[in-house]
């Protein structure tokens, strides 16, 4: 392993302990990183002069000599953008480098491909200028609800009937930015991972719900990715036999019971009245609709009976439901219960945590901005980290 690659993972380590803890002191940092004490020095000091970082004085208790310093990303360091591309709407949300959001939009879309780029061009040029920073735009981050591969190919996105689109160099070609383009599952994972209740768990399952069903592995401190970078599709787990049909071709698959198209068409199948958006469902289970409180009670035992199963293979401490399915944890958490005590195995049900994303509800269009940083901080492309 080269010199170059093993400061760029301390410089990596050292940057995100900042910023998950502003106002971080040095020895604080060596303590939590376990990165030699003059090299956490010698990083840091590079970060300065890159303005990357700022120094501030800590209150600390009454002991004499030099106040502690605590170290906090610049908010000047540069913007990041994340884009979240959806069956008919774009959300933009801009964040400085250390992730928090500086200003947000979410515009209607109406699925064309030929137009996407040139419309995600003017809606990031738009939403930088809003933001009213002069900083450099560092990278685009771009969220989809598809299968993406490791080389930036869109295979198959059902909710916008694309297929086989090289999408990072579309972008890339109306962009100025680096574009960083990934799978909504894995890119929500790698917000919750980032911003959310996630941090510093180096192992946990995600699972989240919209228009599909989608989720990653989050497997010792990564997102697992498989040969050609698909892996994690587990909303196309089976779970019931010669089930309802899936957008992807197959039956039974978990997406086919717990994504919005498919509890709407339940409920109006039930009801004669079909909703009209996830939020109207959760309405109408809030007034005690009972076919909907019954409809959501069954997607939860599905989605029970997929967890188990996951339980039972990968042994996970964690595992986040976001999305739509945290808009529905009272309807879902009982009914996702009861399958989990009976199909798990009891020695790793015990061990393993489920829980409902915060992040999912307060701040939907993350998974961009997570794409970004990551990107613009990464090992595989470090665009700013020295």
């Amino acid at each position: 392993m080269s010199k170059s690659y093993i400061r760029h993972f301390n410089a990596n380590a050292i940057f995100h302990r900042i910023r998950i803890e502003p106002n971080v002191s040095q020895r604080d940092i060596v303590a939590k990183t376990g990165i030699d004490k003059s090299v956490v020095s010698s990083i840091v000091n590079q970060f300065s002069e890159l303005g990357l970082v700022e120094r501030n004085p800590v209150a600390t208790s009454n002991k004499p000599g030099r106040p502690m310093e605590g170290l906090t990303i610049s908010p000047e360091s540069g913007l990041i953008v994340g884009v979240q591309i959806e069956a008919d709407t774009i959300g933009y949300v801009a964040a400085a480098l250390d992730g928090i959001p500086v200003c947000s939009k979410v515009q209607a879309f109406d699925g064309k491909l030929d137009e996407v780029a040139d419309v995600v061009a003017r809606g990031v040029k738009e939403i930088v200028s809003e933001c009213g920073r002069d900083s450099e735009t560092l990278g685009v981050g771009i969220s989809l609800p598809g299968l993406l591969t490791d080389e930036g190919v869109l295979l198959h996105a059902p909710v916008l009937g694309w297929r086989g689109v090289p999408v990072v160099d579309m972008f890339s070609s109306a962009l100025d930015a680096p574009v960083f383009a990934g799978n909504d599952g894995k890119a929500a994972a790698m917000a919750e991972y980032m911003f959310g209740e996630c941090v510093d768990v180096r192992d946990f399952i995600y699972l989240f719900s919209g228009s599909g069903v989608g989720g990653a592995l989050f497997l010792d401190g990564d997102i697992y990715r498989g040969s050609t970078g698909l892996a994690g599709e587990l909303g196309h787990i089976k779970v019931v036999p010669q089930g309802r049909y899936c957008s992807c071709g197959a039956s039974g698959c978990l997406s086919a019971y717990l994504c919005e198209p498919a509890l709407a068409e339940e409920i109006g199948r039930l009801t004669g009245n079909l909703p009209s958006s996830f939020k109207e469902i959760i309405e109408r289970a809030n007034a005690n609709d009972e076919v909907v409180v019954g409809v959501l009670d069954n997607a939860g035992a599905v989605l029970g009976s997929a967890i188990s199963s996951l339980v039972n293979i990968f042994n996970p401490p964690l595992v986040c439901l976001g999305g739509d399915m945290a808009s529905a944890e009272p309807y879902l958490r009982p009914a996702v219960e009861r399958p989990l005590q009976r199909l798990a195995h009891p020695s790793m049900s015990v061990q393993t945590k489920v829980i409902f994303s915060q992040l999912s509800t307060v701040s939907p269009f993350l998974g961009g901005v997570a794409l970004a940083l990551d990107g613009v901080t990464g090992l595989d492309s470090p665009h700013v980290l020295p």
